[in-house]
Formats: structure tokens, C-alpha cells, sequence
């Protein structure tokens, strides 16, 4: 069978061509649930097909998407009050993404992308008010100051600048004071002591007009100080104070405000997030040659050439091309179909296409297959292989049941369920009567369609016993000495010597084969006496 366990992720690895973290979430929910709502999944569908004929408009899309960062997770910074100047201004950057967005979808039909174009609220006054107050290259913390755009607030300016201006300001008051005392060596100095101070010589001493108020005197100089200086010399201590505490008020008085709009912006980034999904799959559809399934009430399952969606990405040339497979299951003569053939024929392959085929349908995907008619399923239920929980000591064998239990008691007739070597775990007779007893209790009791993959022949005899239970069988062909496992699956089942074949192809010694085959019949004899 296929590598198991990690399909959910690898399904997710195929499907999401997202461009933003809010659009990878959503579709994560999406595959993870599934709608059950008939009229929301073809409004799904709806808008992918649009995007899918809409080439270069989806490129376009995507493109802008591509530029628009995690709106939701900078929201939530931003109404804990955690944003830093980056963060801001990276939600301000990405909300003005938003119009070019809408233009984009502006002229589609589809329900859905009329109601998601209709969902964008462009936040012109939200973009305008952090753009307008952020700095370009702001700091990482306020603290490191540079987080207001000059020409926002006066005040900060006026700071600003006496910050950084302070030597020429000097030198302005320097010139004034000579002209107006005509005192040609006036000096403006600043020391630790006294800050700044006016120095002019003992000689010039009473050319000092009235409001120079005398600070020190010295033995050939007199140190004055005016109250032009003494308010300028507090501005500057004061202004590296200031402009701090006043860029942290600022910035937070934006984030607040930012923050007010939080319903606007989040509907706006599940908007762009539902973009973003319906974009990826029609990306994914275009790239895989997916289809457009139909939904029916006829209870009818059908897949005409279905792929696995990952399987058929892994498998490149040499791998040989993926083979597609068709599915036709009812809920009358067709409910259940045992599936028989060797290990390595596929099987467990067909199994899990059929059910990714279904999910991707009702998650709102295209998919991989040609057609595909399904009914509206409600719960998909799987137990593929011996799972490997053998921690808190529960056996291979006890864990496969439970499993199997819990689908027994809890599926309806509109699940569809996927078994794959139920019955491994323990002693062949035992394995087989409770693998027939489950397909019996589904075909009378539950009434769910099932694919069922077996490696016990004597299965394929419940389909001549009930209604409703058919056989296929994956073929194989050989080439020479090798086989060739075609993996088509066909109505039939399989042949009873495949295992000694696949050995005999696979070199065991020819003596061993031959015993096998002798052993085999012995067997078949004896156990038809029985039967």
C-alpha cells in the first residue's frame, strides 16, 4: 500500500499554493472540515471555477496577495497592545493592498466572489492614519525613537529639530548678541556646571545690557546668562525626554486607533483569506487538471478516472504514470466492494483516493479525477493498516478494533467508509470471521457505502451471499520476468495464487515456489472438504 499516515499533510502540501498566512489557516479548516452544506460547497466551486478560466486575473491576484502579510495575527498584536512600529506599519502596508484587491475581482459573477468583493473594506482611513504617522524604516521598539513620520505632529518636529539644530541656534543667538551689544568677541559657550552662558571680556563688561544677569566672574572675563538661554538650555535637556515619551504616545494613540477597527479589519482578512483559498485551488486545478465534482441526492458514488492527488505529484516519469481508476458505489447493488489483489497492486492507493476525492469535493476543491457525482457524505471513516500505537501497551491487533468499533457504532448510512486489512492482528480464522462479520453488519445494519481491501480470498465469496456486495480486484501483469502492476481496478477477484506469483517474479528459489503451490492446493482441498 501507499506510505501512510501523513496524508493530511501532504494533501495540505499539494492543495496549498496560499500567498498569506490568514489564507493557509483557512484552508487547513477547510480540509481538516469539510461543508456538509450543498449550496455553500457549490458556492465554493462557483468562484474557483471563475478563477480557474480567469487566468490572468488569478495570477494578478496572487501576485498582489503575495504582498500582503498576516492581517489577522498583526490584528491580534495590535489589540493586545503588543505591536511594536513594525508591526503597525506592516498592517498598514498590507491594508493598503486591499483596493487593488477589489479591482481585481470588481467584474466577476460568481456568488461567492461578489460576496468576498463585497466582504473587502478597503480601510482607506485605517491605512491613511498609520501610514500617515509611521516612519518609513521605523525602530523595533519605540524606546530606540524614529517611529513618528516628521511633518505628523508639530510639536515633535519643533523637538526634532531643536534636537539636531542646536549648534546653529546657538550660533544665531551668538551673531544677534554681538550686533546688538557691538560686542565683536561675544562668545555663546556651554559647560556641565552652568549650561550655557554668554562670555565676554572684563574690558567689554559694561557694554552688558541690562537683562544679561551675571553668573561668574573670572579674571579677565565675566560669564552672563539670559532668559532666552536659560529657557533654550531646558528645551534641549528637555527635548530627548520629550520626543520619546511624545513618539510613545503618538504610537500608541495610532495602535489604539488601529485597534478600535478590529471588526472591520478582521472581516476584511477572512475576506482576503477566502480570496486566498479560492485562488490556490483554482491554481492547484489548473496545474493538476482537477474537475468539477457534482453533487446528487441519488445516494450514487461515481469517479470516473480518479488520481490521488499526491501520489500522482510524487511519482514522476520514471515512477511510471499514475494509473487512474474509476469508483462506482449506490446504496442498493452497489454499496460495498471488496477489494482484493496484492500488497503492492495499489489498493490501498484506490482506498485513499476515493476518500480524498470526497473531502476535497465538500472542502469546495476540484478534483483529481475526470468526473466525479458524489452524494453529500457526512462523515468519512478510515482504519488503513495495522496503526503503529503500541504505546500504553495496547496491541496492533486491540487498537485496529477499538477502531473499528468506534466505526461500527457511530457510522450512518450517508458515511462512506474505508477499510483496508482489517483482521491482520491476529490468527488468520479469526481475522477472517470478524473481517466477514463487520462487512455483514455494514451491509444490513449501517448501510454505509464501503470500499473494503482484503488480503483473506474467502471474502470475495459475500459477494455471491448479499445483495449489494461486489468485487474488484487490482490487476497485475507481467513483462518477462518482472511484473508490471498495472494497479487498474476492475470488477472481479483476484487470483488465489497472486502472493506465490509476486514471490516467484520476486526470485525465490524455484524449489520454495513450487512446495508453495503444492501446499496451496493441499489447502484449498481440504478446506472445501470442511466447507
Amino acid at each position: 500500500g501507499a506510505a501512510g499516515g501523513a496524508a493530511q499533510t501532504t494533501v495540505l502540501a499539494v492543495l496549498d499554493q496560499t500567498r498569506t498566512g490568514m489564507g493557509g489557516r483557512l484552508l487547513r479548516q477547510r480540509l481538516l472540515r469539510p461543508s456538509m452544506d450543498a449550496v455553500e460547497i457549490e458556492e465554493r466551486l462557483g468562484a474557483v471555477g471563475e478563477l480557474l478560466e480567469q487566468t490572468i486575473a488569478r495570477a494578478e491576484l496572487r501576485e498582489q496577495l503575495g504582498g500582503i502579510l498576516d492581517i489577522e495575527r498583526l490584528l491580534a498584536k495590535v489589540t493586545l497592545g503588543t505591536a511594536g512600529p513594525r508591526e503597525l506599519l506592516a498592517l498598514g502596508r498590507s491594508i493598503e493592498k486591499i483596493p487593488a484587491l477589489r479591482r481585481l475581482i470588481a467584474t466577476r459573477q460568481s456568488t461567492r466572489l461578489r460576496a468576498i468583493h463585497d466582504g473587502l473594506d478597503e480601510l482607506a482611513d485605517v491605512a491613511k492614519l498609520v501610514l500617515e504617522a509611521i516612519a518609513d524604516e521605523p525602530p523595533l521598539n519605540v524606546a530606540d525613537g524614529g517611529t513618528i513620520r516628521a511633518g505628523f505632529h508639530a510639536e515633535l518636529d519643533e523637538l526634532r529639530d531643536l534636537k539636531q539644530n542646536g549648534q546653529r541656534y546657538i550660533a544665531q543667538i551668538e551673531t544677534r548678541e554681538r550686533q546688538r551689544t557691538g560686542i565683536g568677541s561675544l562668545k555663546v559657550r556651554f559647560n556641565n556646571v552652568f549650561g550655557y552662558y554668554i562670555e565676554i571680556t572684563r574690558a567689554n563688561q559694561h557694554l552688558a545690557p541690562a537683562d544679561y544677569e551675571r553668573k561668574q566672574t573670572l579674571a579677565n572675563a565675566e560669564r552672563f546668562t539670559t532668559p532666552e538661554l536659560k529657557e533654550y538650555e531646558h528645551k534641549v535637556l528637555d527635548a530627548e525626554e520629550k520626543i520619546l515619551s511624545l513618539e510613545k504616545d503618538l504610537f500608541t494613540e495610532v495602535r489604539r486607533r488601529a485597534g478600535a477597527e478590529a471588526q472591520r479589519i478582521r472581516a476584511t482578512a477572512s475576506a482576503v483569506a477566502e480570496l486566498d483559498v479560492t485562488a490556490a485551488l483554482a491554481q492547484v486545478a489548473a496545474e493538476n487538471r482537477y474537475h468539477r465534482p457534482k453533487f446528487s441526492d441519488s445516494g450514487e458514488m461515481r469517479i470516473l478516472a480518479g488520481r490521488h492527488p499526491v501520489i500522482e505529484r510524487l511519482t514522476g516519469e520514471e515512477a511510471g504514470r499514475f494509473i487512474p481508476n474509476d469508483l462506482y458505489l449506490n446504496n442498493g447493488s452497489n454499496l460495498i466492494a471488496i477489494i482484493t489483489g496484492p500488497n503492492m497492486g495499489g489498493k490501498s492507493t484506490y482506498l485513499r483516493q476515493a476518500a480524498l476525492i470526497a473531502i476535497l469535493a465538500q472542502m469546495g476543491s476540484y478534483v483529481p479525477a475526470e468526473e466525479a457525482e458524489l452524494p453529500l457524505i457526512d462523515r468519512i471513516f478510515t482504519r488503513i493498516g495495522a496503526s503503529d500505537n503500541l504505546a500504553r501497551g495496547r496491541s496492533t491487533f486491540m487498537v485496529e478494533m477499538t477502531e473499528t468499533a468506534a466505526i461500527l457504532n457511530t457510522a450512518t448510512a450517508r458515511s462512506f467508509i474505508v477499510l483496508d486489512e482489517i483482521g491482520r492482528g491476529t490468527a488468520t480464522y479469526d481475522g477472517l470471521a470478524l473481517a466477514w462479520a463487520v462487512v455483514e453488519h455494514i451491509h444490513t445494519r449501517t448501510r454505509a457505502k464501503t470500499l473494503f481491501a482484503t488480503h483473506y480470498h474467502e471474502l470475495t465469496e459475500l459477494a455471491e451471499q448479499l445483495e449489494g456486495v461486489g468485487n474488484l480486484r487490482v490487476t497485475v501483469k507481467e513483462a518477462g520476468d518482472h511484473i508490471i502492476f498495472l494497479r487498474k481496478v476492475e470488477p472481479g477477484k483476484a487470483d488465489r495464487s497472486y502472493g506465490i506469483e509476486v514471490a516467484r517474479l520476486a526470485g525465490l528459489p524455484l524449489a520454495v515456489i513450487e512446495r508453495s503451490r503444492e501446499v496451496l492446493k493441499l489447502h484449498e482441498r481440504t478446506e472445501h472438504a470442511v466447507s
